[in-house]
């Protein structure tokens, strides 16, 4: 008995002894220290947001850039995660947006208001045909540029017994003003007042009111111009 207590291991004994102790210590003994974990020392998604204290991830411990757009949950940034005036034009889809409800009629400005806003513009050379410049709630202006050159600019009515003032400051006259208090149909307007034939005698800078028996109205400035070419007239009418 004395013999075998005294008797020294083998080397394999000795081999297999420090094997099973490697087995029985299992990964630990991969770790050589503490604060020494590596990211191949944790099996995949062994880590969970179960086990990270709250609070413990701060912005310095995220890669730049790591954290995309997949990686959020659908509507888990709110208006309360975001800076004031963080978000520019340059961020926002605009086909994303709805109409503004209470400006449902500015998607091209064609309303101010609920009133239709219309751009006059006639540009001619002399002997030009009459062109209708104008047609909103029952006014029509029509504009026309005869030879010499001499600008015409006439208006008539759809609906009758409505009223129409026309003036504003003029070359020839210094100013002017036509007005027709039974404006009917079959009437007309001249709304530029030409003074005479002569090349520049209708240069005004005016403006035009026209309203309907049923409150219906028209409102308009405009500019005249003869050129030693053609004529001018433009302008913009709400109604």
């Amino acid at each position: 008995m004395s013999r075998f207590i005294r008797r020294r291991p083998s080397p394999s004994m000795v081999v297999a002894f420090i094997a099973l102790c490697v087995a029985l210590a299992g990964t630990a003994t991969a770790l050589p220290g503490r604060n020494r974990v590596k990211q191949d020392d944790i099996s995949r998604a062994a880590v969970r947001s179960k086990h990270i204290k709250s609070g413990a991830v701060l912005s310095k411990h995220i890669k730049s850039r790591a954290v995309t757009r997949s990686k959020i949950a659908k509507r888990a940034v709110g208006s309360d995660q975001v800076g004031q005036d963080a978000l520019t034009g340059e961020n926002i889809v605009e086909s994303s947006l709805a109409t503004v409800p209470s400006a449902s009629s500015a998607t091209n400005a064609g309303k101010v208001n609920g009133r239709s806003v219309e751009k006059m513009s006639f540009f001619a050379g002399a002997g030009a045909a009459p062109t209708n410049v104008l047609v909103l709630n029952g006014l029509t202006i029509i504009a026309a540029c005869n030879a010499g050159p001499s600008l015409s600019v006439s208006a008539t009515t759809a609906v009758s017994n409505a009223f129409i003032h026309a003036g504003g400051p003029h070359t020839a006259t210094g100013s002017y003003y036509s007005a027709d208090d039974a404006f009917n149909i079959g009437d007309s307007l001249n709304v530029v007042d030409n003074a005479g034939s002569a090349t520049g005698n209708t240069n005004v800078e005016g403006t035009l009111t026209y309203a309907r028996p049923d409150g219906e109205v028209v409102t308009a400035t405009f500019l005249a111009q003869e050129t030693a070419g053609g004529c001018v007239f433009a302008g913009t009418a709400i109604g």
